[in-house]
């Protein structure tokens, strides 16, 4: 009786509070990050799964100020670990955390648990931050778990928040972020689909591509320092063929061979040494070149390095523990930080955080982070060619 009554009182909390947050610090955020919203959206059920496409690491707040309404959130398990924000997100929104790269049977249980009890939830099927301008690949069980947990489900895109604040972006550029609700879905309708059909259908839904998007809708997206980061997105120059040597410095990116660029308030990049538009075109172009590229037969070749990183050791309870520092390096055989080595072949899965967190796990159950907040890194580098590696 006691843990039914703690529910109730927790729920009534967090909608008083986010109606609240709604009245007070929106309001703000929405005029930093150029938030439009001309009418409220709403939902023809009490509870519900609200799918989006994750542009901003404030998309929640967006939804909820569009539906006027308090979602609970699942978000990653690294949120949890922040000093102060963690600790202000697990107090006042109770958000329903998923450590990357487990089966997260434990979160598909409590989002069960949340929707039963007439709750709502908001989840990003990407499970990561935009990188390039078009929403990526779902996680591939997506439509198979929404069949199990049996709710109505609905789905909203966000225009505009990829050229707010690109995932690589150090700034935010002040330009015009709407949100969209594309379609209401039963549990009835869902039920009667399988779980490829509606696989697709959440795909087609949450498909966004900023740039042709932008390109009708031909709205400015003012900041400074503009350029200050995209080396962590392309990470491989089209001039030198090299990875990991392009550098930023505000609106403009060069690399050591000499190839010089720019990038303008639309998002549009430009320069010498290059024919790409867009950061789409471009990261489009280093992927196929990646997938095909001759890597060095031996074990001791470092394929890519960067300096001054550190690697933690994440436990139980969200501790953690610096055990390691100095270059980051790869070579077919490993991964390592300063004196600490990871065998490739203990890996079993790896995931990526923001613009350069690299999160590893093992197949003995040690997961550790990868990361210097000092020092950014293409972390999406080591991602694609330690996946190319083992599959080798």
């Amino acid at each position: 009786m006691g843990s039914k009554k703690q529910k109730r009182d927790r729920s009534k909390f967090d909608k008083n509070f986010v109606a609240l947050m709604l009245h007070t610090v929106a309001p703000v955020l929405k005029h930093k990050y150029g938030v439009v919203r001309n009418e409220y959206l709403r939902a023809d059920e009490e509870s519900f799964l609200l799918l989006f496409n994750h542009v901003t690491d404030l998309d929640m707040a967006w939804i909820m100020d569009a539906f006027h309404r308090q979602i609970y959130c699942l978000g990653s398990e690294h949120i949890a670990r922040f000093p102060l924000v963690g600790k202000l997100l697990n107090t006042f929104f109770a958000p329903i955390l998923i450590k990357k790269g487990s089966s997260g049977m434990a979160a598909v249980m409590e989002m069960h648990r949340c929707l039963k009890a007439g709750n709502s939830i908001l989840m990003s099927p990407e499970g990561i931050l935009c990188a390039a301008g078009r929403t990526g690949e779902l996680v591939p069980s997506t439509a198979a778990v929404i069949k199990k947990l049996h709710c109505n489900v609905i789905t909203v895109r966000i225009h505009g928040g990829y050229l707010t604040k690109p995932r690589w972006a150090k700034t935010v550029r002040k330009g015009q972020i709407t949100v969209e609700k594309i379609a209401e879905y039963s549990k009835d309708s869902i039920a009667s689909m399988d779980p490829a059909e509606f696989q697709a259908i959440i795909e087609k839904d949450l498909y966004e591509d900023a740039y042709a998007y932008n390109e009708t809708a031909k709205i400015a997206y003012k900041g400074k320092n503009l350029a200050e980061g995209i080396e962590c997105q392309l990470y491989l120059c089209p001039s030198c063929k090299k990875l990991a040597t392009l550098h930023s410095l505000k609106n403009d990116f060069f690399c050591d061979c000499g190839l010089k660029g720019t990038i303008d308030e639309y998002g549009m990049i430009s320069g010498e040494g290059f024919d790409f538009k867009t950061v789409t075109e471009w990261d489009e172009w280093q992927e196929s070149e990646l997938k095909n590229m001759p890597l060095p037969k031996d074990t001791e070749t470092v394929i890519v390095s960067n300096p001054n990183l550190s690697i933690k050791e994440i436990k139980e309870g969200h501790k953690e523990s610096v055990i390691g520092t100095g270059t980051l390096q790869l070579t077919s055989r490993e991964i390592s930080v300063g004196e600490v080595r990871i065998p490739l072949s203990e890996i079993s899965d790896v995931a990526l955080v923001s613009y350069g967190i690299l999160l590893i796990y093992t197949k003995d159950k040690h997961y550790y982070e990868i990361r210097n907040k000092k020092n950014r890194y293409p972390g999406i580098l080591y991602k694609k060619l330690i996946a190319r590696i083992k599959e080798d």
